[in-house]
């Protein structure tokens, strides 16, 4: 609990500035293409860097990776407030800054995830998973309005945020007493950082399976934030009112994080992941009708509500019948594949918005997002759902 209330706070601060980014490079530049690439910046590291981070999470202690990540993510923002506060940021470095947190965002979660099973139970996993997805949906329903509401005041507050938030994240995760992984466990050899992660997931169907549908996935949810961002502006919507409108979204997240529990109990892997994609779509068609902020936010918060189902799903399952020293890696390897064309969905939409207009984007979007659909519903892997979790994990519980 020490430990995800230092990561709650960091998210809190990540959610504040999330919203800030878009709008600041809007005010800055006005246009919607330079807030796509910003979204590209964001979202191209967690393909490009997770396998080298997940080598690096099972070679060195996860615990200081993490406080060292949080540290030059704190700089990184810092660095933006100081050049509002001086004038005027050079473009190229709120992309620099961008593409920085997303690269040391995808090595902290890959050492959280790791460290996982040394902080819970094995049978808590999949549970700790779903808390995880909370404390990111509820961070979504506080953060994005501040930031919102903070960036009217002065574009540098949303950053001030984010700059403090990593100070109590840094400080929670140094003073968790569990070590975040066995240090007989951790592997010495750079060739097998880089291939067992990859041997391991080709073994396993399942989670081969959901981390190339993922991958398909992904760029629309990546695209439909700032999706969102570029409809409610262009219906008029304050950067008070974004804000506003991505809290509801959050709240469609921590239902969800509630209800995953009993989802999974009472419904089948396959219907939960393919009934997912069915819902994203819908919401996505309907964007096409949405006129103000808080429609817009009702839709995005639907097409949420599943995710931190899935995602504890997938993610507690793979977790949970994963080797210690393997977990840095099989998790890198799982989120390169399924990040992999997360940076594509801004950088589309961004473009599309500015030089096709709302509805072409609508529909573009849409059109992947069937594709994707009608992919799930056919995977014969999804029948069968994930492996059992296995009893004990190596090193066991916390403290062990």
């Amino acid at each position: 609990m020490l430990f995800w209330s230092g990561e709650a706070l960091s998210e809190l601060g990540s959610q504040t500035s999330t919203v800030a980014y878009p709008l600041l490079v809007l005010a800055l530049t006005g246009s919607a293409a330079k807030a796509g690439v910003v979204g590209l910046a964001k979202w191209l590291p967690l393909a490009v860097f997770a396998i080298p981070a997940g080598a690096l999470a099972d070679r060195v202690d996860r615990k200081r990776l993490m406080i060292a990540a949080d540290a030059i993510r704190m700089l990184g923002a810092a660095s933006i407030v100081a050049a509002l506060w001086l004038g005027r940021p050079a473009y190229a470095q709120v992309v620099a800054v961008a593409f920085l947190d997303g690269g040391l965002f995808a090595t902290s979660y890959i050492c959280e995830r790791g460290a996982l099973p040394r902080l819970v139970a094995p049978e808590q996993v999949q549970d700790a998973v779903a808390q995880n997805e909370a404390r990111y949906f509820g961070a979504s329903i506080v953060g994005p309005p501040l930031g919102g509401l903070l960036f009217a005041v002065s574009r540098a507050l949303p950053f001030l945020a984010d700059t403090v938030s990593f100070l109590g994240s840094m400080t929670a995760t140094a003073l968790t007493r569990p070590s975040f992984q066995a240090a007989a466990d951790r592997v010495t050899s750079v060739r097998a950082g880089l291939t067992e992660g990859f041997a391991w997931l080709r073994h396993q169907p399942f989670f081969a399976t959901t981390s190339a549908l993922f991958a398909a996935s992904n760029p629309v949810y990546t695209g439909l934030y700032l999706l969102a961002i570029l409809l409610a502006k262009h219906h008029g919507a304050s950067s008070a009112a974004v804000g506003v409108m991505f809290a509801i979204v959050g709240v469609g997240g921590v239902l969800g994080a509630v209800a995953a529990g009993p989802a999974r109990r009472r419904l089948s892997a396959r219907t939960l992941l393919v009934g997912e994609d069915w819902l994203l779509l819908g919401c996505v068609l309907l964007m096409l009708v949405a006129r103000s902020a808080l429609v817009i936010g009702l839709l995005v918060a639907a097409a949420e509500f599943t995710t931190p189902i899935a995602n504890s799903l997938v993610a507690g399952s793979r977790v949970a019948v994963t080797p210690d020293h393997l977990q840095g890696r099989v998790q890198a390897v799982s989120s390169t594949i399924a990040m992999s064309l997360g940076w594509l969905g801004p950088l589309a939409v961004g473009f599309a918005f500015e030089h096709a207009g709302s509805t072409s984007t609508i529909l573009i979007v849409a059109a992947w997002t069937l594709a994707v659909a009608l992919a799930s519903t056919l995977a014969p892997a999804l029948r069968d759902g994930p492996p059992a979790p296995i009893q004990a994990v190596a090193g066991g519980g916390p403290g062990r």
